[in-house]
């Protein structure tokens, strides 16, 4: 988590900084989700094994789950508010912005990129003979 904490504290738009929130609040694929996960299978096993302990070892799990699920729905919409702050105020002080992200650079690239208006040249499509297969060599025969 201390790496997730840094990207997020090192960030220099607020867009940047939406992503790293999803990593942490994403309803499908989120450390909050992953970990709710976690505690209500740990709640199962607690519960497998019989014991009254288990059982309340499997209520406290199960309490510690209900209470990721909440604090994921109170942010749900927390990483879209982060992205529409605008420029955070290290940015305006610090200058250029970091990199955009691949995918975004790629995504423009695409958006961009001239097109194609080449024409095929003639018979570039055209078929070619394929050369008759040779015979398959006849079978040995040791005397």
């Amino acid at each position: 988590m201390r790496g997730l904490t840094h990207r997020m504290t090192s960030t220099h738009t607020y867009a940047r900084a939406k992503h790293h929130t999803d990593q942490v609040l994403h309803p499908d694929f989120g450390a909050l989700a992953r970990l709710g996960e976690f505690f209500e299978a740990a709640a199962e096993e607690a519960r497998a094994s019989g014991a009254d302990e288990g059982f309340e070892l499997a209520c406290r799990f199960e309490e510690a789950a209900g209470t990721l699920t909440e604090l994921r729905d109170e942010l749900d919409d927390a990483s879209e508010e982060l992205r529409g702050l605008g420029l955070p105020r290290q940015l305006r002080e610090l200058g250029p912005p970091e990199k955009p992200h691949w995918r975004d650079r790629v995504a423009h690239y695409n958006a961009t990129a001239p097109q194609s208006t080449v024409a095929p040249t003639p018979g570039a499509n055209a078929a070619r003979p394929v050369p008759p297969s040779s015979p398959a060599p006849s079978p040995r025969r040791h005397r």
